[in-house]
């Protein structure tokens, strides 16, 4: 199982710190679709986070996966980040969305 993130370059860069080796930046609408349609048909892809302002762009899509019952990967709308990213705050909301305690 594998994670993925789709955000801005400083959320991205956050969660690649923290680990996640899949992180794409979208500069903007088009390149978050574009990373929306590779990370689902990346089969061992099991959560996707994506940062909200993107995923309000993408919500005809998302919510036609849901609406279909495609259930992986998992889409989680987290904040965007703003200022510096640590570590731990990448940790907490991975562990608040999904339950999973990354490794340090």
């Amino acid at each position: 199982m594998r994670m993925a993130v789709i955000a801005d370059r400083k959320t991205a860069a956050g969660f690649m710190l923290a680990g996640i080796k899949e992180a794409f930046a979208a500069e903007n609408d088009f390149d978050a679709e574009k990373f929306l349609k590779k990370a689902v048909n990346t089969p061992d892809i099991a959560v996707l986070f994506i940062t909200s302002d993107l995923a309000r762009h993408l919500k005809k899509q998302i919510d036609e996966r849901r609406l279909r019952g495609m259930l992986y990967p998992v889409i989680v709308e987290i904040p965007p980040v703003s200022g510096e990213m640590k570590e731990d705050s990448i940790r907490k909301i991975v562990k608040r969305a999904v339950g999973i305690d990354m490794e340090k």
